[in-house]
């Protein structure tokens, strides 16, 4: 089968094109690599400005990875939404078998209990209200033009790449909780997230949405306590409230907009609202019509992050 992944360089992306490279032929999509192992070729343009180098390629599945993050770029919405759009109108009349969009459990919000598949959306943050349209548009493209989908929405996914190592060094210098610490907090280790992008390539995944996670769930201030012993570091006991932290986070914003340079992402108030809020998923749907199960329980995978960081 042929594959097309956008965001191919990325810290899932590029786990990604090596798992398919596999079974599959993968057409890399990049902004700015050449080369990328597993990939068969690597296409460089832009998911928002230059889709020229795949117009003529011919690919069976596109899985839609590229997306920006970071709440301070003011691209986020540009390239979650209408970037999404370029690559469903470039999927048009080209019999694609499958559109495969990563997506996020942020796009429901707050979950107090576990988050199923047709949970109504909420989203709180710029990026969660991206995600949150862009689904709709990939839904949307289903119904115009029968491009069949898949939607894998994750939770926070960790692993060694330097989004966590700035978390980890933080940890290391006993940066406080933010608030009680007892809102749960679940995660996904980055391999078994591939590892289930890969599974829905079965054909039972067709037009549905699948959520991933851990296989536990702990609370906020317990993952901290996991992380720094994972580090060999002091658990920290100091607590901040969180309306502090939210106007330190935005004095800390504030001030690198005066200053022209890029807030630090675990300073910044989006950030802040992620730590605090309840985040619980059920996977039940996944491991049900497709058999996955996730192989990595918290502790495991944090010490595999510290292993491969440090």
């Amino acid at each position: 089968m042929r594959i097309l992944v956008t965001g191919a360089d990325g810290f899932v992306g590029s786990r990604l094109v090596k798992k398919l490279s596999e079974n599959h032929s993968v057409l890399a999509f990049s902004r700015s690599k050449k080369e990328i192992p597993g990939a068969k070729q690597v296409i460089v343009g832009d998911v928002l400005k230059d889709l020229s180098g795949l117009r003529k390629k011919h690919f069976d599945v596109v899985y839609h990875l590229a997306a920006v993050l970071d709440e301070s770029n003011p691209e986020l919405w540009s390239v979650n939404v209408e970037g999404t759009r370029n690559l469903l109108e470039l999927c048009k009349n080209r019999n694609v078998e499958r559109f495969v969009y990563t997506s996020s459990i942020g796009v429901l919000g707050e979950t107090k209990e576990p988050a199923e598949e047709d949970f109504p959306y909420n989203p709180q943050t710029k990026y969660e209200k991206s995600k949150a349209e862009a689904e709709r548009l990939v839904m949307d493209y289903r119904l115009k033009y029968r491009i069949p989908y898949t939607i894998v929405r994750s939770t926070i996914v960790y692993g060694p790449n330097s989004f966590w190592k700035q978390i980890f060094e933080a940890a290391r210098e006993g940066y406080p909780i933010i608030g009680s610490g007892s809102n749960y907090f679940h995660l996904v280790y980055v391999d078994d997230f591939v590892d289930a992008l890969v599974a829905v390539l079965d054909l039972r995944a067709q037009n549905q949405i699948y959520h991933v996670a851990g296989p536990d769930v702990y609370s906020y201030k317990e993952t901290y306590h996991m992380i720094a012993k994972a580090l060999g570091a002091k658990a920290p006991d100091k607590h901040v409230p969180v309306s502090l932290a939210k106007a330190m986070a935005l004095a800390h914003e504030t001030r690198a907009k005066l200053q022209r340079e890029k807030p630090k992402l675990t300073m910044m108030r989006a950030s802040i609202a992620r730590l605090v809020r309840n985040r619980i998923v059920s996977t039940k749907k996944i491991e049900k019509e497709l058999g996955f199960k996730p192989n990595y329980p918290l502790e495991k995978g944090l010490k595999k992050t510290v292993q491969e960081l440090l």
